[in-house]
C-alpha cells in the first residue's frame, strides 16, 4: 500500500518553507510520495492577488525536480470543479483505491477549518495531518477537528509567499528563499515586479 500525502496550496511562489514541510511529513509520517497540487484560485484568496496558474505550476515542478518522493499534479488547474477540498479527495480516492491517503496542511489552515465543505466527511476520506510550528497552540481549534487529525510538530520555517512577492516588488534579492530554479523563472517571467 503507497502512503501518498495530498500537500495543496496556492504557491506563489513555491519556497523552501515548502520543501522542507514536506520532506517533514515524509519523515514522520513514513510517506512514499507527496504529491503538490497547486490550486487554481484556492476559495480564500483573491485571483487578482495570485500569479497565473500556469506560473504557479511551472514554479512547483522546478521546485521539486530533485526530489524523486516529489510528483505535481495539475487536477485543481484543469478540471472543472469549485476548489473545495472534499471533491479533491474524493477525485484522488477514485484514482488510488489502494493507497493510503494523507492531507498534508498548514496549522494556519486549522482556524478556517470548520469552514470547509462538508470537512467532516474529509476524515472518512484520508488522515488529516497537520504542521504545526514549535511552540503553536490549538486553543480556538474545535474539539472535533482536534480529535480527527494528527499534529505533526515541524521546524520553524520564517519563510512566506508574501514576503517573497514583496521584496521581488522591491528589487530586493529573495536568493536562499526560493530554489535557485525558481528565482530565476520568476526573474525571467517578470513575476512580482518589472525586473
Amino acid at each position: 500500500m503507497t502512503a501518498r500525502g495530498i500537500f495543496g496550496g496556492s504557491f506563489d511562489p513555491p519556497h523552501l518553507g515548502h520543501i522542507t514541510i514536506a520532506e517533514h511529513f515524509i519523515e514522520e509520517l513514513g510517506l512514499d510520495i507527496v504529491t503538490w497540487i497547486p490550486a487554481n484560485v484556492p476559495p480564500h484568496k483573491d485571483k487578482d492577488e495570485l500569479s497565473e496558474s500556469h506560473h504557479r505550476l511551472a514554479m512547483v515542478k522546478l521546485a521539486i525536480a530533485n526530489n524523486p518522493a516529489f510528483e505535481v499534479s495539475d487536477i485543481e488547474i484543469n478540471e472543472d470543479q469549485p476548489p473545495w477540498t472534499i471533491f479533491l479527495l474524493r477525485r484522488f480516492r477514485e484514482m488510488y483505491p489502494d493507497d493510503k491517503l494523507h492531507l498534508l496542511i498548514g496549522g494556519d489552515s486549522l482556524a478556517e477549518f470548520t469552514t470547509w465543505r462538508d470537512y467532516q466527511k474529509l476524515w472518512e476520506i484520508a488522515e488529516i495531518d497537520v504542521a504545526l510550528r514549535p511552540g503553536w497552540e490549538l486553543f480556538d481549534t474545535d474539539p472535533e477537528v482536534l480529535e480527527n487529525i494528527r499534529v505533526i510538530e515541524c521546524p520553524l520555517i520564517d519563510i512566506s509567499g508574501t514576503e517573497i512577492r514583496d521584496r521581488a516588488r522591491r528589487g530586493e534579492s529573495i536568493q536562499g528563499l526560493v530554489p535557485e530554479s525558481v528565482r530565476e523563472y520568476i526573474i525571467e517571467n517578470g513575476l512580482y515586479s518589472r525586473w
